[in-house]
């Protein structure tokens, strides 16, 4: 069946049913916007491909499965033991029962059924190996992390008229073996945007790729579908602790799970969130787009295509804007979040218009410890009116953001489907523009070591892709703050982007200067 077809008879299945259910899924197709954002947005800063090409590349590799060892045999073959998945372990009678997906889950199969050759959703991290790497020992690693966590075995099938998840058997997770010749950000790229067939294959995908130098690069690639940024820190932890117990001929020490994430999933769909809908269908009910001025056409239909331009805040602006924000009893978040809704407003024009922020989704300490998509998005509503001075400003921002912490937990996707939106095609529903200050567990994410191997985080380029309009992701560097700002390209050149980008960071230092000053007075010369 060609992706016409498919496309076709999607579509034909979405005019049977009910009208409350077909709306509710189109408002899922269009909410690309308001995905979580992942940690691999910090390591990804600022990085592009060089364009030298990868001679030697090859497109499928080789699989290695546990038994293979052309490097270092010693330990990396010792026995294996079912996996310390308690939750897991017990329930693996369940292998092959069709589960509901979550809320979430639910618009990643929608998205991908409708354009399955849409990458914008692949989730990688990369790390360069130095040392003699064990490739038997890091295939069973990887196989006994999926054992554990069901989701990265999971395939998502349609099952009448609704997406379920079925886990399959645990085994080997194929390993491709690639030498590649001079720069490898073309090989990375290549395999970093391979679209996942979710029903046929499993969301995890990984390669080593042999350098020059004789280092290698373990590049893991997993649909959004079944990891957040949070789950890559625990996937990281994981997969160290088990090629370090490969290689030193023991078991891994890992704490039983309490739970599966599809366990998660079906009690997540329980769950009545009348009183939350309630609360957010008041709040957003009438909210305009975020229409900022646009260099090119807006194209019929969103396409994603995107880039992204470097952000830098210096320690000093930092200081001063926390300095600020205490006064006012709010975050460096609360500051960064009010100073970044002034910038689209002067931009754009508008005293009215919403930010996405992606939030853990996390808590309940039971979940801490698992892999899977777990993460949604809080929708700030910015108030603007009356030229308010950043301190009222400030204030009103702390007052939007406890509020909406209190409601958090309603998963995104419910929200689109409560609020029916009108039908617009050529842009991100609801949220056009996202904001995130990356503070998630990252310990294990940029760890130094991994057995006897050193380690080193390995940027992946931009791939020019793009789930919102304009988007800032920041975390700390030094005293300062390092980032980046991801921008339409079908909408905005990369001078216009460098703009926006100047607007956001010299509004950041006149608010630290001075927090009296009025928005009109923000904007700078």
């Amino acid at each position: 069946m060609t992706v016409e077809d498919r496309r076709a008879a999607l579509l034909a299945r979405l005019a049977a049913l009910p009208p409350e259910r077909r709306e509710a899924l189109r408002a899922l197709a269009l909410g690309g916007a308001a995905s979580g954002a992942t940690a691999s947005g910090t390591a990804a800063s600022g990085a592009t491909a060089s364009g030298a090409t990868a001679s030697g590349a090859t497109a499928s590799g080789t699989a290695a499965s546990g038994r293979e060892e052309p490097e270092g045999e010693g330990a990396g073959g010792a026995a294996r033991t079912p996996a310390d998945g308690g939750a897991g372990s017990a329930r693996e009678a369940e292998t092959g029962r069709p589960r509901p997906l979550s809320f979430g889950q639910e618009r990643f199969w929608f998205l991908n059924r409708f354009d399955p050759s849409d990458t914008v959703y692949n989730t990688p991290w990369c790390v360069r190996l130095r040392g003699p790497v064990d490739v038997g020992a890091l295939a069973g690693a990887l196989a006994r992390v999926a054992e554990r966590h069901h989701v990265l075995r999971t395939r998502f099938r349609l099952a009448g008229d609704r997406p379920v998840q079925i886990v399959m058997p645990a085994g080997p997770v194929p390993l491709e073996l690639t030498e590649v010749a001079g720069d490898p950000a073309p090989a990375v790229v290549e395999f970093v945007n391979r679209p996942f067939d979710l029903a046929a294959d499993p969301p995890l995908r990984a390669a080593l790729l042999r350098l020059d130098d004789g280092t290698r690069l373990l590049c893991l690639v997993l649909h959004h579908i079944a990891v957040d940024g949070w789950s890559l820190d625990v996937l990281m932890r994981e997969l160290a602790e088990c090629y370090a117990a490969r290689r030193e001929g023991r078991e891994p020490v890992l704490a039983e799970l309490p739970m599966q994430y599809a366990d998660f999933a079906a009690e997540d769909r329980r769950r009545d969130r009348t009183a939350q809908l309630e609360y957010w269908t008041r709040t957003l009910t009438g909210v305009p787009v975020l229409d900022l001025p646009a260099d090119l056409p807006r194209p019929a239909r969103w396409t994603g295509r995107g880039g992204q331009e470097p952000l830098r805040v210096p320690a000093g602006t930092v200081a001063r804007l926390e300095e600020a924000a205490r006064r006012g009893r709010c975050t460096l978040f609360m500051a960064l979040v009010a100073a970044y809704q002034a910038a689209l407003g002067l931009l754009a024009g508008q005293d009215d218009l919403c930010v996405g922020v992606p939030v853990a989704g996390r808590g309940r300490t039971e979940l801490a410890p698992l892999i899977g998509y777990f993460s949604t998005t809080l929708v700030l509503r910015a108030d603007l009116t009356g030229d308010p001075t950043f301190r009222e400003l400030l204030r009103r921002t702390r007052v939007t953001v406890l509020r909406g912490l209190q409601h958090a937990d309603t998963p995104f996707e419910q929200i689109l489907g409560a609020l029916r939106l009108p039908r617009d095609l050529s842009r991100p529903p609801l949220l056009q523009a996202m904001f995130n200050l990356h503070n998630l567990p990252k310990d294990d994410l940029l760890r130094t070591s991994m057995g006897d191997l050193e380690v080193e985080v390995y940027p992946v380029p931009a791939a020019g892709r793009t789930k919102a309009e304009i988007s800032v992701d920041a975390w700390r560097e030094g005293g300062g703050l390092g980032g980046v700002l991801d921008y339409g390209g079908d909408l905005f050149t990369a001078e216009t982007a460098r703009r926006f980008a100047r607007v956001f960071t010299g509004l950041l230092e006149r608010a630290g200067d001075d927090p009296g000053l009025r928005l009109s007075e923000l904007a700078g010369g």
